[in-house]
């Protein structure tokens, strides 16, 4: 499952629920018709038939009308909780792009000489592009710009992705 909003609470006093898109593709939120809610912990709070959703652009999020919910306090009651999707229903990206999770866990190695270099742990945004942060064998975290003339290549199905470091980058 993949989370792709979160509900904030109530709006009004007939049960509009907000929910924050937590995606890259807020737009995906437009042809939903059903929202499955989940605790942060993962447990099911509410699946929810959506009768009417509207984008609150000042906001920055949706007003989500449901069929189950008509006051207040359900709505409020969902808050805090996660808007989840299966993967396999999220919106397909551009060739040669990966979603976090696919990435985090590869093994690095040098294309150069095959030497593992280390473990993507985390995907840093940055603003002009991602940097992967990478736990070598030895404890040490090195930063690696998502950057075409460093990562050569990743494939998640083989779990590598392959780096040529710029010279001096760790230095």
């Amino acid at each position: 499952m993949v989370t792709i909003g979160r509900v904030l609470g109530a709006h009004g006093v007939r049960g509009e629920v907000k929910v924050l898109p937590l995606t890259d593709f807020p737009e995906r939120f437009l042809g939903m018709t059903r929202l499955e809610v989940f605790r942060p912990a993962g447990r099911l709070m509410a699946s929810l038939t959506v009768r009417s959703l509207r984008f609150h652009e000042a906001k920055g999020l949706f007003l989500v009308e449901t069929e189950e919910i008509g006051d207040r306090d359900g709505a409020e009651d969902l808050k805090g909780g996660v808007v989840m999707i299966k993967a396999s229903e999220r919106v397909p990206l551009p060739e040669g792009s990966f979603w976090v999770e696919d990435v985090v866990g590869l093994r690095v190695v040098s294309a150069d000489t095959g030497e593992e270099i280390g473990k993507v742990e985390a995907v840093l945004p940055t603003g002009a592009h991602d940097v992967y942060s990478v736990r070598t064998p030895q404890g040490d975290v090195r930063m690696i710009p998502a950057v075409r003339e460093v990562v050569l290549r990743i494939l998640p199905e083989e779990g590598i992705m392959e780096v040529r470091p710029l010279e001096g980058l760790w230095d």
